[in-house]
This record gives C-alpha cells, structure tokens and sequence, in this order.
C-alpha cells in the first residue's frame, strides 16, 4: 500500500444538531464512495470497499447504487434500482464500515460521478477528504470520463491494485500526460494493495439464469433476496 502523504484535515468539534441533519452520511472528516451498478452486488464488492477501507485508514465506505449508470447497460437481465439498493443493504449489515446509500437512486437519470462530487462536496466543505473507490483496470479510462478535470478538484481516488498484478509505469506515464502531474501524484497516494476477487456481477446473473449455483459469490441475505424475487431468471 502507498501511504497517503498529504497532511490530514484536523478534526474539529462536533457540528451543531442543524448541519448534522444536512450531510447526506452523517458527520464525516474521511471517508470513501463506492459507486455501481451493484446488479448484484457481491462479496468482491465488499472485499475491495473493506479492504480500502482499512487501508486508507477511512470512518466509513458508503455503496451508492447508480440510479443508471452511464457507460454500462449491456443487454441481459437486470433488477430494479428499489431492489438493487435493498440488496446493498442487506449485504453491508453487520460489516464494520460499510454502508449503503441512495444518494444518486434519489437524484435519478444518469449517474455521473462529477454531479455526485458537486453534491458531497458542497454538504461537506473543503475540509473533508472524500475518496471515490475504483479498481486499478479503471485507471486507464479515467481521462475520458465525464468532466474529469472537475471532479479531480473535488475528490480523491482510491485505487485498488491487485497484488499480483501492479500498476504499470507506463500507465502512470500516460495519465500524467494527460491528466497532469498533480493528477498522478493524487492518485498514486489514493492507491492500495488489496486481494481481489475473481468475480463479476455479469457472471453471477448468467448463473442464476441457468439454474446453476454461486458458492460464496453472494452474502446469504442477498441471495435469499434475489430467490425469492426471482432476480435475474433465479429459480
């Protein structure tokens, strides 16, 4: 794990009653967001949030179902955004850290992550260090996405990295290209070694069409949910 080396933001004292009522996740100085489609969402999703949240040393890790997500609607089966979030629910409870929140079902339409950071950090100021959680594969699209040059003045990265597979230099070398080398340097502070598991929401819808079983692929709650919706052609 690469060590944050920016100086953390003191933590001041307790907001009044009327301001605690406005922050979408409650009183936070630090902490991270993991957007998705979560359709459904599995234990690599939580694997990563909690890692990342261990590692970054982060108060909370909220899961933010996408409302619709921009760059993914492949064809196939997919749930409603109701039962995406109680699905996300259900596979938080009981996990030191995690939470789940319908900050962008609420907002609707497209989920872009910019409109996202625009709302968060207007709710919580300059002084909170907020983290948007992505995978290391996401890295390399990070300069086409929707008004990135914005969104990297009001967020932070977390990247998770797969311990057996770094993050190249090349890569480091083409964002700083293109992003600059603030970017980067942001960037490669937001980064943390985590164990990844070998799993996709793509292939546990494919499973549960055909009849067949997930072993471990699923909390047991979000699968009995799933069954008894009849999710995804679930049987």
């Amino acid at each position: 794990m690469k060590q944050n080396s920016q100086a953390e933001s003191p933590h001041p004292g307790p907001l009044p009653q009327g301001e605690r009522e406005t922050l979408p996740f409650g009183p936070l100085k630090r902490f991270g967001l993991m957007g998705g489609s979560f359709d459904p969402v599995h234990v690599g999703h939580l694997s990563i949030a909690q890692q990342i949240f261990n590692a970054l040393k982060l108060e909370k890790v909220i899961l933010i179902p996408a409302a619709t997500a921009p760059h993914k609607r492949e064809n196939g089966m997919h749930a409603p955004a109701e039962d995406r979030m109680e699905m996300c629910r259900l596979a938080v409870h009981n996990m030191h850290g995690l939470e789940a929140s319908d900050f962008e079902l609420k907002r609707g339409g497209l989920s872009y992550t910019v409109e996202t950071a625009r709302q968060v950090r207007a709710a919580y100021g300059p002084a909170a260090e907020i983290y948007f959680l992505i995978g290391s594969d996401s890295l390399a699209d990070l300069p086409m996405w929707y008004e990135i040059d914005e969104l990297l003045t009001l967020a932070r990265f977390a990247v998770a990295e797969r311990r057996e597979s770094p993050i190249k230099e090349s890569l480091w070398k083409t964002l700083k290209e293109e992003l600059g080398a603030e970017a980067v340097k942001m960037l490669r502070d937001g980064v943390a070694n985590v164990q990844r598991v070998d799993i996709s929401s793509t292939q546990i819808r494919e499973l549960l069409a055909r009849g067949e079983k997930i072993p471990g692929y699923l909390r047991r709650d979000v699968e009995e949910y799933i069954r008894k919706k009849k999710l995804y052609g679930a049987k």
